[in-house]
């Protein structure tokens, strides 16, 4: 049987681990290869892709700090310090099993000139899209990641 996802399931702390230093190389290429830049990464987000997964994963997450006040009934998150390569990552969270979402995962670049890179960016590529009024979205076939420029969180 060939295995259809790159990591999934994750089983263990280690393989999620290498999972989050992932998600931060990709992300550093995705905002370099779609807007010349490096941006800056605070939020990581891990998709399930199995329901023993995901169970595994929100367990694991939930004990790695408070739970971020933006959860959802498709995504938890906790607030978190952790350093992972030349990132303050903030929350780390996981994605219910969803069928659409077929990569590793997704991450945040919050950004305090978040209108001016929306501005700047949106809708000049196919790769760079408006999601919602208040993201912009950077997808790329060759990454099984996503990117999302948001402005500064106001909770």
């Amino acid at each position: 049987m060939q295995k259809m996802y790159r990591f999934s399931p994750i089983k263990d702390e280690n393989e999620f681990n290498r999972v989050l230093e992932y998600l931060v190389g990709e992300l550093e290429e995705l905002s370099r290869q779609l807007l010349s830049q490096k941006l800056p990464i605070n939020t990581l987000k891990v998709f399930a892709h199995y329901p023993e997964e995901y169970k595994f994963l929100l367990n694991l997450i939930q004990d790695t700090g408070p739970a971020a006040p933006f959860n959802s009934d498709d995504s938890y998150y906790a607030q978190v310090e952790r350093q992972i390569g030349h990132y303050k990552i903030e929350y780390i969270g996981v994605r219910n099993v969803d069928p659409y979402r077929m990569q590793v995962g997704c991450g945040d670049y919050e950004i305090a000139n978040f209108e001016e890179i929306k501005a700047e960016h949106a809708d000049k590529s196919e790769y760079i899209r408006v999601v919602e009024g208040d993201m912009v979205e950077l997808w790329h076939p060759d990454f099984d990641i996503l990117g999302y420029v948001v402005p500064p969180l106001s909770i």
